[in-house]
């Protein structure tokens, strides 16, 4: 009996271990994505520029740069093309200092 009830306080202690892994994993990624849409926005702002930025040419070209950019930050961030969430994920697994 005691050999169970062990067995079970391992097994749910290794699932929260591995619970708290995947939600720091999320957060630097997370991250990474709020910095690509910070860099996607800044290196495209020029790009889909009309003459009228109203009226509907220029709420359109909006629109498609925003999904661009979003598009472009979600897929940097799923990729880990930057390194950040890499930096962050190193950051938080080392040792801490007594």
């Amino acid at each position: 009996m005691k050999i169970d009830s062990t067995l079970a306080l391992a097994r749910n202690e290794v699932s929260e271990a591995r619970k708290q892994m995947l939600e720091r994993d999320k957060a630097a990624t997370d991250f990474e994505e709020i910095f690509a849409r910070h860099l996607v926005k800044e290196m495209t702002k020029n790009t889909f520029k009309m003459e009228s930025s109203s009226g509907v040419y220029g709420n359109s070209a909006n629109m498609y740069r925003e999904f661009i950019n979003d598009a472009l930050s979600q897929e940097l961030a799923e990729q880990r093309k930057l390194g950040m969430a890499d930096l962050v994920t190193r950051y938080w697994n080392q040792p801490t200092k007594p």
